[in-house]
């Protein structure tokens, strides 16, 4: 079986992230990753010395494919021929004395998990956190990675630090966001191949926070000068843009009780826009390979202090390939987390299967 690298020559425009001309691939490429499955092309993209041509091979399972691409603004990218589920592969990147190699890479699909402090609760923080700890070295086809909790006010092409690097678990997995991993470790049960989860998530934050200036503004949302500390897209700009450019399956979202103070009248414009900016922009990164309407599935949470909820529109009345979990419970914040994470520790296939 032979697989071919094509070059694709544009990138998402935003400031180059620590660009000093030394070959690497960026920051979420690393060792034990995945990369997204066919039929979808996975994407990958680094650094390298100006004008160079970079040698590229993708190797392993029976197969050998070499390319070129040059460096252009500092960056190369290439996209991949579709490549089946499975693993694990190298991918070596080469310009004139130097070298940089992907190990134990697998190919299955990518799940970005994003949120607030409901996505971000630990592993090791839930009920029966020692048992799913120790079950979880039985699914090293399911692999983390975890995003740092950065804020700008530019958006950034690479990531300015990463939190947690591709792992295998159990390793750094009593730190990761406790619903991505159960959610995954559910998907690979079902599906029987790899898994890719990104956590991209941080306690606290508005819908606002990680919407792009674009999304904001078809709901009136742009902030002025004199609002005060910049909150509008500080999250998007540093730990949702630097991804654009990866080929992903879909996203998850838990976010919601912060907006019930903020802007909690305009939630309905908000997080709907969100979701479309969100499923443009990657589709546009990754060169059409992520799909315009890729799957988003998000939990419908309560209010802390106003148990109310308006119902009347939701995003899956009026945005495909969305899937729900409702959640009716009124708790304090800890019981909430907990209560709503029960829920995933004996999972029922209700979701995924509906996309």
């Amino acid at each position: 079986m032979a697989i071919q690298l094509c070059v694709v020559f544009t990138l998402v425009a935003a400031s180059i992230h620590d660009c000093d001309g030394v070959l690497r691939f960026a920051s979420y490429y690393r060792d034990h990753m995945v990369l997204q499955k066919s039929p979808e092309r996975a994407v990958v993209w680094g650094y390298g010395p100006e004008g160079e041509q970079v040698k590229f091979t993708l190797s392993g399972q029976n197969l050998q494919s070499i390319s070129q691409a040059t460096v252009t603004n500092g960056i190369w990218r290439v996209s991949l021929d579709p490549v089946e589920a499975g693993g694990p592969y190298n991918v070596t990147a080469g310009v004139q004395n130097s070298t940089a190699v992907l190990t134990d890479v697998l190919f299955g699909d990518v799940w970005l998990c994003g949120g607030q402090s409901n996505m971000f609760l630990n592993l090791y923080q839930i009920f029966n956190a020692s048992e799913e700890l120790k079950r979880a070295a039985h699914y090293p086809h399911v692999r983390t990675f975890m995003a740092s909790l950065v804020q700008s006010e530019t958006e950034q092409t690479d990531f300015i630090h990463v939190q947690i690097p591709w792992s295998v678990p159990p390793a750094y997995l009593a730190g990761f966001s406790a619903v991505c991993w159960l959610f995954g470790r559910d998907l690979y049960e079902k599906l029987q191949y790899p898994i890719g989860l990104v956590e991209s998530c941080w306690g606290g934050t508005t819908v606002e926070a990680w919407s792009s200036p674009r999304a904001l503004q078809q709901c009136g949302l742009l902030q002025q000068p004199d609002d005060g500390p910049k909150v509008n897209s500080v999250s998007w700009n540093a730990m949702i843009h630097p991804l654009l450019n990866m080929t992903i399956k879909g996203a998850i979202w838990y976010q919601g009780e912060d907006n019930t103070i903020y802007h909690q009248e305009m939630y309905n414009c908000s997080f709907p826009a969100m979701i479309d900016d969100w499923r443009m922009a990657f589709h546009q990164g990754s060169g059409g390979q992520t799909a315009l309407d890729f799957p988003f599935g998000f939990v419908q949470v309560c209010y802390i202090k106003y148990f109310s909820f308006d119902s009347k529109i939701t995003p899956q009345q009026i945005i495909t390939s969305i899937f729900l979990v409702f959640l009716n419970i009124y708790q304090t914040l800890v019981k909430i987390h907990r209560n709503h994470l029960k829920l995933y520790i004996n999972p029922q296939p209700c979701t995924y299967s509906t996309i």
